[in-house]
């Protein structure tokens, strides 16, 4: 799955090379350059698991990162053995390696159930890696619309789709939404983290049961890059547990993190637990499930 933790690939390991700029405030507002030989770190394991309630293959990559400046791809650990159990119903799932990820056929029975507690468990160099998650409803998508917009201001001619959800009522319901353009993920507009239809952490379950408040409804356009009539817009929400949220939110911050005021980077907390506590391996990333839920419009 392509998710936020491919394209931050966690690659905060030691860079060989590193151009460290000094900036002088003297009168003379010198600048001297200085190159660091820094040594290769190790490559450290990471997983990138997302289970769903679809009935489809499930997929679990357990990888290795790269260097920072290395252009090949992370590798594949294959050498783990990898289940999943649903806690709730006492039922386990043995994955299987294949063509670079640990894989569960799901096509015919769904693993994910709304409701369900799930442990995942890896079984790599001796040593036992567990995490849990709780697979939560999903809100509710009602419509897409589109209209034809002409060039106003930073905003190019073209057709704007706009979302229309709102959240169920009772508990806080947290989503992940994805848009997607022709198939593809639309990059041109960002993911967006939902607590009830609204933004923050979800402490003050203040919007229960409303429709989903304008930057979403707005959001899954972008002006730079509207849709062209034919396009077919696909919108994805998937509910996530509140710690699955806290997670995805520390992972948009760090992708986001630039500019003058960027704050310095830190690991993304992991919930993969070694069972030996006296080890010093460690598994980074994350496991979690979601329930999706999808609408799709052509323009016209």
């Amino acid at each position: 799955m392509r998710s936020f933790l491919k394209n931050n690939k966690m690659r905060n390991k030691a860079i060989k090379y590193i151009s460290v700029v000094l900036l002088g405030a003297s009168l003379t507002a010198c600048e001297r350059v200085i190159d660091l030989d820094l040594p290769d770190g190790s490559g450290f394991p990471y997983v990138d698991a997302w289970i769903t309630d679809q009935p489809r293959v499930q997929t679990i990559k357990l990888l290795k990162a790269t260097e920072y400046m290395s252009q090949t791809a992370p590798e594949a650990i294959g050498d783990a053995q990898i289940t999943v159990t649903d806690v709730t119903a006492g039922k386990s799932y043995p994955f299987t390696f294949q063509n670079g990820a640990y894989n569960y056929d799901a096509t015919s029975t769904p693993i994910g159930v709304v409701g369900h507690t799930y442990k995942l468990n890896i079984n790599w160099n001796g040593e036992q890696f567990e995490a849990t998650d709780e697979l939560k409803r999903s809100s509710i998508i009602d419509s897409l619309t589109s209209e034809f917009k002409k060039a106003d201001g930073e905003d190019k001619e073209g057709y704007y789709v706009k979302l229309y959800a709102h959240d169920p009522t009772g508990g806080i319901d947290f989503t992940w939404i994805r848009t997607y353009r022709n198939g593809e993920l639309n990059y041109h507009v960002g993911e967006m983290l939902s607590a009830d239809g609204a933004f923050g952490n979800g402490d003050d379950n203040l919007s229960d049961g409303f429709a989903f408040i304008p930057p979403f409804r707005d959001g899954v356009t972008s002006g730079e890059k509207p849709y062209e009539k034919g396009d077919v817009v696909e919108v994805l929400f998937r509910s996530m547990s509140k710690p699955s949220y806290d997670f995805m939110q520390q992972v948009q911050a760090q992708l986001t993190n630039d500019g003058l005021f960027g704050k310095v980077l830190t690991n993304v907390p992991a919930n993969v637990v070694n069972q030996q506590s006296t080890s010093k391996t460690k598994i980074y990333g994350w496991f979690g499930t979601v329930a999706e839920v999808s609408a799709s419009k052509k323009v016209e």
